[in-house]
């Protein structure tokens, strides 16, 4: 049976990953310039007993932490994520501070209260969620490969098990014809406007007869150079998702086929690129649900229906390796007019309810890391049904 933990005996150790927290919070740097937070949480953890690799997984502004007491352990190891990387002007309404402030507090706990649990968690420092991709530059460098599972939380709305995300990738296409004026000699004119409209009309007509998982949006980077000049380069830029990465190579293929049939209607040529790697999706079934809303009960906490597949993250692509638990924990008090990536979630993690969502979350990660370390089955099954989903036996 594991160990209830009461608030008042780790005040300290909350308030101490509550200062990480809110230094993350009040000094956001976006994907691919997380230099200072890397720096802030390494000096952090190294103080907590821990190891520090960097970069780790060929990842700039990454890190391995491995508790300095198991360095030799050589019995089966799971990792706990930490994100870091904040937005564009609404800092970090994204959450990452306090979800990383929360993968570390769930380690602590488990070190502090269980020093001799039959397995490693070590904690992995994953830059660039929100933009490149730096888990799936990780994954396949190999970062998650010893490890049974990740498990990190989610800010948000409302208390789930599980974050419905989408497999999606993107597309940068570039039409192109050739100039005129476009009063004088249209006629000497090829225009690749034309031929982008026409493969926008002809993605929308296929929107009535695609899987209803999938979704695609777009917009014009470039559309021509004046009106008076027939445009002879123009540059749409695509992104596509879908509930698995099956289904997403097949609306790839759609667009790549609307695209050259675009081209072929208007005597233009096209041609495109993939400038970010392919995101997974992530396996989730019954059994590790159960799992999760029995642990969110056990902290005081009711899970509700997921809200559905919203978005994409990297974290698809570790679940391409290992299986993965992401969780999604409300800030917000239900408020569902409060959304991530709004100035209002960003203003509510400056706030003193925050070391409550701090202390759930930690627990939760806490109970989830015990059980899963002292219970073989439900891990074989856990692993054993992921590994039939991704056919990786």
């Amino acid at each position: 049976m594991i160990r209830e933990i009461k608030k008042e005996e780790i005040a300290e150790l909350i308030q101490k990953v509550d200062e990480l927290g809110r230094y993350l919070t009040n000094h956001p740097e976006v994907s691919g310039e997380e230099k200072e937070s890397c720096e802030y949480i390494t000096q952090f953890l190294k103080k907590e007993g821990y190891e520090i690799t960097a970069p780790y997984g060929e990842m700039p502004y990454s890190f391995r932490a491995v508790d300095k007491e198991k360095k030799q352990f050589h019995g089966k190891k799971a990792v706990f994520l930490c994100e870091y990387d904040a937005l564009p002007e609404v800092g970090h309404a994204c959450g990452h501070s306090y979800s990383c402030a929360i993968s570390i507090l769930g380690a602590l706990l488990l070190k502090k209260f269980y020093p001799d649990l039959p397995m490693r968690i070590d904690l992995v420092g994953t830059p660039g969620e929100e933009f490149v991709g730096g888990k799936c530059y990780m994954t396949e460098n190999g970062a998650f490969d010893e490890y049974e599972y990740a498990a990190m939380i989610h800010l948000y709305n409302r208390d789930s098990t599980y974050f419905e995300i989408l497999a999606s990738n993107d597309r940068y296409f570039t039409f192109h014809g050739k100039a005129a004026h476009a009063s004088a000699f249209p006629e000497e004119g090829v225009n690749a406007l034309n031929a982008a409209r026409l493969y926008m009309e002809a993605m929308d007509m296929w929107r009535q007869h695609i899987t209803k998982d999938c979704q695609f949006h777009g917009i014009v980077v470039k559309g021509g150079e004046a009106p008076n000049i027939v445009p002879e380069e123009v540059c749409l830029d695509y992104y596509y998702r879908a509930a698995t990465l099956e289904n997403l190579w097949k609306l790839n293929k759609i667009s790549e086929n609307c695209a050259r049939g675009a081209a072929l209607a208007t005597g233009t040529e096209v041609e495109w690129q993939q400038r970010y790697p392919d995101y997974g999706e992530i396996y989730w079934n019954e059994y590790m649900d159960q799992i999760m809303k029995d642990i969110f009960e056990h902290v005081g906490r009711t899970c509700e229906d997921s809200p559905g597949p919203g978005g994409s993250s990297d974290i698809g692509n570790v679940n391409l390796k290992i299986p993965v638990f992401h969780p999604l924990l409300d800030i917000t008090g239900k408020d569902k007019t409060c959304v991530v990536h709004d100035r209002r979630f960003e203003r509510i993690l400056h706030t003193t309810e925050m070391q409550k969502a701090l202390y759930d979350g930690g627990k939760i990660l806490y109970e989830l890391g015990y059980l899963l370390a002292t219970n073989e089955e439900k891990l074989k099954s856990i692993k054993e049904m992921h590994k039939k989903y991704r056919k990786l036996v």
